[in-house]
């Protein structure tokens, strides 16, 4: 056999895009990037046959078409200000204020931001998916040789296949990394924490109409759940500050602020200003300290109005 004449790709070359919609579903160029780890969007043309007796035995007779899906992840590590938009909407609005390094306080709104989403396949073309809204977002700090990172579960309304993907545009900046994380809970530092992981989970519920259109008509977001786990050091089952157990065993309510910070510009805050402890599991191994794995639900506070927040500090003046 000959060999193939396909050119080959490479997967080194690939990219994702982000860019905010003015118009839910109206497609716009990507703005930021983020240097991602991976990236699973793919379509699902809603393929089906359905299943009728008309003297032949064949199961599958007419194809068709019904409910278009454009779903994946997006995993990448957190930067100070590649990719924020794709973090704002996982939580809501954003302000901006001052006058370099500029502070934005991302606020939750019922309504999430839209997104495009450009999936850039070897720099050769890229799917270009619309009408995007982030129904997961998982936010680690890992205290290994691994960068901070996010990880958002999408949904969109169509996709769409560029020719000529857009010009890859990446900020001069590093990822956040353990060194640079502090953590509070219960109002007392935490510096013998480890591994924080943060979940946003915005109920995303799919519903399509006759629109004209397999996809979805609506995107939306109709529930709020925020948790998370952490490692900890363990020192005692009933300390004031430490006793994690007892925190849990008494069902003490309480915030937890996590920050990763740059020495030079680039700050992000997430503040849960009331948790509690559901879940206390202590490992125990001969060749290890011990230590307990914490796993924490959030509530709506009735004195802040709200279950998350965040603030990024980074060097774009305007809001996301």
């Amino acid at each position: 056999m000959p060999f193939p004449t396909v050119t080959e790709r490479y997967g080194s070359l690939s990219a994702t895009g982000f860019a905010k919609e003015s118009v839910f579903g109206t497609p716009v160029a990507a703005t930021t990037f983020l240097p991602m780890l991976s990236n699973t969007m793919e379509v699902d043309p809603g393929w089906f046959s359905p299943q009728v007796m008309q003297a032949t035995r064949d199961l599958q007779i007419y194809n068709m078409y019904g409910e278009a899906h454009y779903t994946g992840s997006v995993d990448g590590p957190l930067f100070p200000s590649n990719a924020i938009p794709l973090f704002v909407a996982s939580i809501g609005t954003d302000v901006v204020t001052g006058v370099g390094p500029y502070t934005h306080t991302i606020s939750q709104a019922n309504a999430l931001p839209s997104l495009t989403v450009e999936k850039n396949l070897g720099n050769f073309q890229s799917l270009q998916f619309a009408g995007c809204r982030v129904g997961k977002m998982s936010i680690k700090v890992p205290t290994a040789n691994e960068p901070a990172t996010m990880t958002a579960d999408l949904t969109g309304r169509s996709a769409a296949i560029l020719s000529s993907p857009t010009a890859v545009s990446v900020s001069n900046e590093i990822p956040f990394v353990f060194a640079e994380a502090t953590l509070t809970m219960f109002g007392n530092a935490r510096a013998y924490c480890a591994n924080v992981q943060i979940d946003i989970d915005n109920g995303l519920k799919e519903t399509y109409t006759y629109s004209g259109s397999h996809g979805p008509s609506y995107i939306t977001p109709v529930t709020l759940h925020v948790s998370g786990t952490l490692d900890v050091v363990w020192s005692s089952l009933n300390d004031a500050t430490y006793g994690d157990y007892t925190s849990m065993v008494n069902g003490t309510l309480g915030s937890l602020v996590v920050t990763v910070v740059h020495a030079t510009v680039g700050t992000v805050t997430i503040t849960l200003p009331q948790i509690v402890l559901n879940k206390y599991a202590n490992d125990v191994k001969i060749s290890d300290v011990i230590m307990s794995t914490l796993t924490f639900e959030a509530t709506k506070s009735f004195s802040s109005g709200y279950t998350i927040q965040a603030v990024v500090i980074n060097n774009v003046s305007t809001a996301y």
